[in-house]
């Protein structure tokens, strides 16, 4: 789980560090990751310093503010006619899976996606939970792309939009990690 953990932290820092606005000039992105053994990672980045980071991604990979999917087992077009019906559907739970040893919640709420995993099968389990909050604009502007690209400059100009608010939240045995975008400069 620990590998999930950091490609989690790690999706939502790279979405972060695709694009900047500067509308963002009072906005931050924290990453926070705590573990068991006393190891403690914090970023605290301004997300107009961000904008700078755009050229740090490969051309091959990102251009234009976009992303592009090569290898996806399912098309673009299929996950924006997908995200069109979720996102014009009501509020409510879309799937929610439950095992012996996992629950697994999908649903959309006053304008959020949002995702919860329980290992241990229920909310008070003493396993690994992960916990994902969306604005559902944010997921509407990173499909905005054309044909096969993701549109990460419009995801995090959506994000910016949204301004403060809590994205990810893993916690478990061994760690803990939070990723979440406020107005403080250096939060604890």
């Amino acid at each position: 789980m620990r590998q999930k953990t950091l490609r989690i932290a790690g999706l939502a820092s790279v979405l972060i560090l695709a694009a900047g606005s500067a509308m963002a000039a009072d906005l931050w992105l924290h990453v926070r990751v705590e573990e068991k053994d006393g190891a403690t990672v914090k970023v605290n980045l301004p997300v107009t310093m961000l904008e700078k980071a755009v050229g740090m991604i490969p051309e091959e990979h990102f251009h234009d503010g976009r992303i592009e999917i090569d290898d996806w087992h399912t098309s673009t077009a299929d996950l924006r006619e997908l995200w069109s019906e979720l996102k014009n559907s009501p509020d409510m739970t879309f799937v929610t899976v439950q095992e012996d040893d996992e629950l697994v919640r999908v649903w959309k709420e006053s304008g959020y996606l949002k995702v919860n995993v329980r290992e241990g099968g229920d909310e008070g389990s003493s396993g690994e939970n992960v916990d994902v909050s969306l604005p559902l604009a944010v997921v509407d502007a990173l499909l905005s792309g054309d044909d096969s690209e993701l549109n990460i400059t419009a995801a995090i100009e959506a994000l910016v939009e949204e301004g403060e608010g809590q994205l990810v939240t893993v916690s478990g045995d061994d760690e803990k990690v939070r990723v979440w975008v406020d107005r403080v400069a250096e939060a604890d």
